[in-house]
């Protein structure tokens, strides 16, 4: 269930999934008088902004109606802050309806200023059931539309579960859209080379028993795996006063050096087109809190690489708890 704005969208399929009958109905009628076309109907100087559809009862038909269809809806559960929500169009993903209404108020109250309403909930909580002393911290909201079966439910035997068609009940999902890691390889040229493997592609490489790094891929025309990147991970970046190669990157002398020219990877991720690819890589500095694209602190707070090229003469880094180098290169 969601609510939807009336619109040239509202086609016959859609109104029949209006939930209120007697909206429903007035709006085939409008619809009917148009002679079923949606944008006469709904659209221009017929818009219910212009021209209202009238209820038996005197009154007109919201701009806003609750729609109802059956269909697959995959949800994840998001925590409630100014980075997940942070307009009331990032609200309207939120599944369940009360809820959605009072972070809609809760919104409102700040003025629309999302850092303000959604942050520091435990001192400022928001109250689900304040009686009960219930808080909304976490929500479920729409978005995840590419996903594959992991699992199938089973019962306490460990026997497959079916429905009433004879068929397997899926019971947990992975999406296919999400990066696991980004695999860098040099050619028999010298040339860098890519392979970007998917979260259900590593996942289903644990599975058959494989490492979720191929490291030997395309081995017989001449690769070597160089390194993976994945979120999180650090890299140092060259700089003129931070020579990678000679220096002991585990000595904590170097550690000021070093640190200005440390980042950690935000974000992967590629498009390819035919022939061309579209990459971004965004790298985030390991000191930085905000995420802002400031193009005056570009290559300061953060690096976007659209080339490989770029990736040559980084090195990779594994930090311990404590922020200290332990180890040089892929581990």
């Amino acid at each position: 269930m969601k609510i939807e704005k009336i619109s040239a969208k509202f086609t016959l399929e859609k109104i029949e999934q209006v939930t209120k009958p007697i909206y429903k109905t007035a709006l085939l009628k409008r619809l009917q008088e148009n002679n079923g076309d949606p944008k006469k109907a709904f659209a221009g100087l017929n818009s219910l902004s212009k021209k209202p559809v009238l209820l038996e009862n005197g009154k007109f038909v919201p701009n806003e109606v609750k729609t109802q269809c059956f269909e697959t809806i995959y949800t994840i559960r998001k925590p409630v802050n100014a980075d997940n929500f942070k307009d009331l169009k990032s609200l309207q993903k939120v599944q369940d309806l009360k809820i959605r209404e009072i972070l809609e108020n809760r919104l409102e109250e700040f003025g629309g200023k999302a850092k303000e309403a959604f942050s520091d909930l435990d001192k400022n909580p928001i109250w689900l059931n304040k009686e009960k002393g219930i808080k909304i911290k976490r929500v479920a909201i729409s978005g995840v539309s590419n996903v594959e079966t992991l699992h199938h439910k089973r019962d306490h035997f460990g026997k497959s579960l079916l429905n009433e068609k004879g068929e397997q009940i899926p019971s947990s999902f992975v999406s296919t859209g999400n990066n696991h890691h980004v695999a860098i390889y040099e050619d028999s040229k010298g040339k860098l080379q890519e392979k970007v493997v998917s979260f259900y592609e590593a996942v289903a490489r644990v599975n058959a028993g494989l490492s979720i790094i191929d490291k030997t891929l395309n081995e017989s025309l001449g690769w070597k795996f160089l390194y993976t990147m994945k979120q999180n991970e650090m890299f140092i970046f060259p700089n003129d006063d931070c020579n990678r190669k000679e220096m002991d990157l585990l000595d904590i002398k170097n550690r000021l050096l070093i640190s200005k020219n440390l980042f950690r990877v935000q974000k992967l991720s590629k498009v390819d087109y035919g022939n061309s690819a579209v990459r971004d890589y965004v790298f985030r500095h390991h000191l930085e809190t905000k995420i802002e694209d400031n193009k005056a602190l570009k290559n300061i707070t953060y690096v976007v690489c659209k080339s490989l090229p770029l990736f040559k003469d980084i090195v990779k880094v594994r930090l311990n708890h404590l922020g200290d180098i332990v180890h040089r290169g892929e581990y």
